[in-house]
């Protein structure tokens, strides 16, 4: 008899995905998904599984480190889908999110010193500046849509002056940077345009070096000599920008919509201001925008969560599932924004293992600053209007294309 499959992109995945992952889990820890066009995919069900799976060696991120595999590489195969230059298959090959093993640690080795948390601690002043410009920007305006009018251009900004680019060039790389991610637009276009800005910018750091990310990428090495090449640098921009960017920038009109349907603990935070920084844990772990984890394949038969597993098979996790597990979460469809997590567990909102996301503390820090600047110090934000989103993405994501607000 087939074995049952599950596909996410039935209605109850967007209408109720809480809900539906809670019938998933209880079903089993993995089951198949299916998806138009593609081969079926086991997803993973509860925390404690995807967090195994997310720091499990058997499982990588390219299909091609699976032994005996033959075809395509995962850059490949981007470069055919999303139609890019073919430049962009080094860009790929050097993506720190989609590479293995030895090459991975070595990335990240050397990506780290980017990322430290005195450098993203003395980011704090000019978040706050950008913060509040574009707030009083609004307010004068009295209404407008927040995710384009702060939450985007507050992230868009925020990563531009992270990685070193010039002021009077920020507006053309934020459009850039927007266009790679949307998919109405000529992707291959924004994305060409911002490699070469990135590549330029570059050649100008050697000569120069300043004190933002690209200047600590040029520079940095170890012991042996060993450097981070253009394309790294150029995939590392590239990936900041498509994470660090969008995804925080969904986060915060998400915290604030869970703010709103939970007022008593707005009112919480607005009489202990003190508390919000504790309150990001559980703001990351009900807002989460992203919904599922990139896929991993088996390099071997093996047994994950008591089921048989084929060399070649694809796993992924729902992360939204993950962090609703009630094993791990007490009342999770609850945000308590005083909740405590249990010592070596957590959500995985920001991944787990060798991949967990390097830029988890710049997200924070804007989204507590965000919070703060919107809710914290002013009462007065509301919502004038309906709100719009684009077309659900499988496995639960449903992101907003428009936050109307009064202020």
């Amino acid at each position: 008899m087939a074995e049952p499959m599950v596909s996410l992109l039935d209605s109850q995945f967007s209408d109720d995905p809480i809900g539906a992952y809670e019938r998933l889990r209880e079903l089993a820890p993995l089951v198949r998904i299916g998806f138009p066009g593609g081969p079926p995919v086991w997803l993973i069900t509860r925390n404690e599984d995807i967090e195994a799976a997310l720091s499990d060696r058997r499982l990588v991120v390219d299909y091609k480190n699976v032994p005996g595999q033959q075809g395509p590489s995962l850059a490949d195969q981007m470069i055919a889908a999303l139609d890019l230059p073919d430049e962009f298959r080094d860009y790929l090959a050097a993506n720190l999110m989609l590479v293995d093993s030895d090459y991975h640690a070595r990335l990240r080795r050397l990506i780290t010193p980017a990322f430290t948390a005195r450098r993203i601690k003395a980011m704090r002043p000019r978040i706050e500046e950008i913060s509040a410009r574009l707030i009083d920007a609004l307010a004068e305006k009295g209404s407008g849509d927040l995710l384009g009018e702060y939450s985007s251009p507050l992230t868009g900004t925020v990563i531009c002056e992270l990685i070193g680019i010039d002021e009077a060039d920020q507006p053309q790389v934020r459009k850039w940077m927007n266009d790679y991610a949307d998919a109405d637009t000529d992707m291959a276009t924004s994305a060409l345009g911002l490699s070469e800005y990135i590549k330029g910018l570059i050649k100008r750091r050697r000569a120069e070096p300043t004190e933002d990310m690209i200047s600590v990428l040029v520079q940095a090495g170890d012991e042996n000599g060993d450097r981070l090449t253009e394309a790294e640098i150029v995939s590392l921009v590239l990936v900041v920008v498509n994470n660090g960017h969008h995804s925080t920038a969904h986060f915060i009109p998400n915290a604030i919509l869970a703010l709103f349907e939970n007022p008593e603990q707005l009112a919480m935070l607005r009489a202990k201001p003190e508390a919000l920084p504790h309150a990001m844990y559980e703001l990351m772990r009900v807002a989460n925008p992203v919904p599922t984890a990139g896929p991993r394949y088996a390099t071997e038969d093996m047994e994950f969560a008591g089921v048989s597993i084929c060399k070649g098979d694809a796993l992924t996790g729902s992360l939204q599932s993950a962090n609703y597990d009630p094993r791990v979460f007490a009342r999770p469809e609850q945000c308590d924004v005083e909740r405590v997590p249990k010592r070596g567990e957590g959500h995985l909102t920001f991944g787990a293992g060798p991949h967990y996301c390097l830029g988890a503390a710049l997200a924070y820090l804007e989204g507590e600053i965000a919070l703060d600047h919107l809710l914290i110090q002013r009462d007065s934000l509301e919502i004038a209007g309906r709100l719009r989103y684009h077309e659900p993405i499988p496995g639960g994501g449903r992101p907003l294309s428009a936050f109307p607000v009064r202020l």
